[in-house]
């Protein structure tokens, strides 16, 4: 996983709840990076679920909550150091139709080696479409954040239906959304 995630949830923390609950997080996970971050490094995905899940217990915040709340601060910082690429786009769901084959595409050129999960998007109608969420690291929480932060963005409102599939592990997920209005 690439590193723009890692130092985006660091400062998250910084940001949400201060340093020293950012130290206290590092200190109990330990992570193998040291807790040093590089916007294109390539690092275990597993430290950064171990950092959501020690910062639920010293917070006592759902750990559903903060990887929610996560992906849509990360989707915030996504666009704000990359607008250039949400040129021209106009609404959530055309953003979300255009995920895979053009907003994951440019990041891969930005960020070599970067393996972003795979989104089949599919619209049902003008105020509703089908996204199919793959990815081996199972980070469905993240997913539906960076689908609010997307929405947020628009200033949309968006309901979201979601639903495991497949063997039930979350690597494979189905999120309906539907578009309640601006």
């Amino acid at each position: 996983m690439k590193g723009m995630l890692f130092t985006a949830l660091l400062e998250l923390i910084e940001a949400e709840f201060g340093s020293d609950v950012l130290d206290d997080v590092l200190d109990d996970v330990k992570p193998a990076s040291g807790g040093i971050y590089t916007s294109v490094g390539t690092y275990d995905h597993t430290e950064l679920v171990a950092m959501l899940v020690s910062l639920s217990k010293q917070t006592n915040v759902s750990l559903t909550n903060l990887t929610k709340t996560f992906g849509m601060y990360h989707f915030a910082e996504f666009t704000a150091a990359y607008p250039y690429l949400f040129e021209g786009l106009n609404s959530s769901f055309e953003l979300l139709e255009k995920i895979d084959w053009f907003i994951h595409a440019e990041v891969r050129k930005l960020y070599p080696g970067a393996t972003p999960p795979k989104f089949e998007c599919t619209r049902l109608s003008s105020t509703s479409i089908e996204l199919i969420y793959k990815s081996p690291r199972c980070l469905g929480d993240v997913a539906e954040g960076l689908i609010y932060g997307c929405a947020s963005h628009y200033g949309e409102k968006i309901l979201v239906r979601r639903e495991r599939l497949g063997d039930m592990t979350g690597s494979t997920e189905r999120f309906l959304l539907t578009l309640l209005g601006k």
